[in-house]
């Protein structure tokens, strides 16, 4: 590659190359246009590892005795209790007769009723949190089947005019970079995450429609701050269960579908000049053509004129005039070589330096 750089360049001049751009006008237009898109699933493994946990409070919720008084007339008493005695002790105007032989015989007496509740700020937390799961779920299976993608488009469009003396020159050149990235989830992590999904919808739609659900549907739900109660920080159900909750707070509930888009401007001066060099280079190669096709006929027909006056002038047989072509054809290659290692070495930095603008053109491009 470096020998055909070497070819096309051997004729140029710096100074030429300086006056050229002097005279050269330039627009650049440079972008990266940047798209992507994903679909968030890291719910899916948060979810899944909380379920059990969440499965043993449902199945098993805490429960207490709530404990009831009134003051009832004796004939609806189904059972007199310690309590009792002591509160008509110590309230005696209940107290409608005493018999001969000392029997009391009240008019009220106090009734203890006992009944065994769910109803605890604990489980409460529960029936929101499955409510709050159910809902996220169902918004989240929306996009299940959306496609990840990155998609990276980069293009230049530079053109540049030269005024030369009687010569107007114009040059146009455009290029385009477009990538594609398919990211969504394939092969056994997709069929993971299909299964796990399964798992979960199976395991929410047994909460909604099972006991714990139906007994809680009239409780107040909670809200966020949750109360850290003894139960709540230090039973490992409910710790997973709070973990749960704050997950979901902190997850785009709105939609798992992460957009991305920007679009960034290349244009520099040091690109402005990479492409100046490309477009000199042309038009210094399409010259050289040009000039070189006629010098080329020239010397050809020059060759042969001097062939022809030398066998017509001199007495000489063949077999002489090839040996001496060929002894005058090796000095002239000889010298040829040395002139060419000479005009290598002069424009070497040249196209160094031209292969490290490129460089430089080709990174910022990427």
């Amino acid at each position: 590659m470096t020998e055909g750089f070497i070819n096309i360049i051997n004729d140029v001049n710096t100074s030429d190359a300086e006056i050229f751009e002097a005279q050269t006008k330039t627009n650049l237009t440079a972008k990266n246009y940047v798209e992507k898109i994903t679909v968030d699933f890291s719910w899916v493994d948060k979810i899944y590892e909380a379920i059990p946990y969440i499965d043993n409070i449902v199945r098993n919720p805490k429960k207490f005795i709530v404990q009831e008084e009134e003051v009832i007339r004796i004939e609806k008493v189904k059972k007199i209790t310690e309590d009792s005695i002591k509160h008509l002790a110590q309230n005696t105007n209940l107290i409608q007769d005493v018999d001969k032989d000392g029997t009391i015989k009240p008019l009220k007496l106090l009734n203890t009723f006992r009944e065994e509740t769910i109803d605890l700020y604990e489980n409460r937390f529960i029936y929101s949190l499955v409510n709050n799961l159910y809902s996220f779920i169902q918004n989240q299976l929306v996009y299940e089947d959306e496609e990840s993608f990155l998609k990276e488009i980069k293009t230049v469009n530079y053109k540049a005019k030269t005024k030369l003396k009687e010569e107007d020159i114009s040059f146009e050149l455009s290029l385009r970079s477009a990538n594609y990235e398919n990211l969504t989830v394939q092969g056994e992590k997709a069929t993971e995450i299909k299964e796990k999904i399964e798992y979960i919808k199976e395991i929410l739609e047994d909460f909604m429609s099972g006991t714990f659900m139906k007994t809680m549907k009239n409780a107040t739900p909670v809200r966020s701050p949750i109360r850290r109660t003894n139960i709540i920080l230090k039973d490992t159900d409910y710790i997973y269960a709070l973990k749960l909750w704050e997950f979901l707070e902190s997850f785009n509930v709105e939609t798992p579908l992460k957009k991305y888009k920007e679009t960034l401007d290349l244009s520099s001066t040091a690109l402005d000049k990479n492409y100046f060099l490309t477009y000199y280079l042309n038009y210094h190669f399409l010259n050289t053509r040009k000039s070189g096709k006629i010098k080329e006929e020239g010397k050809y027909y020059g060759i042969k004129k001097l062939i022809f006056d030398i066998a017509k002038d001199y007495d000489s047989n063949i077999p002489e005039i090839r040996k001496m072509l060929n002894e005058e054809l090796k000095l002239a290659t000889e010298f040829k070589q040395k002139e060419l290692s000479s005009i290598t070495s002069s424009y070497k930095s040249f196209i160094n330096d031209h292969n490290n603008r490129m460089k430089d053109a080709l990174f910022i491009l990427k």
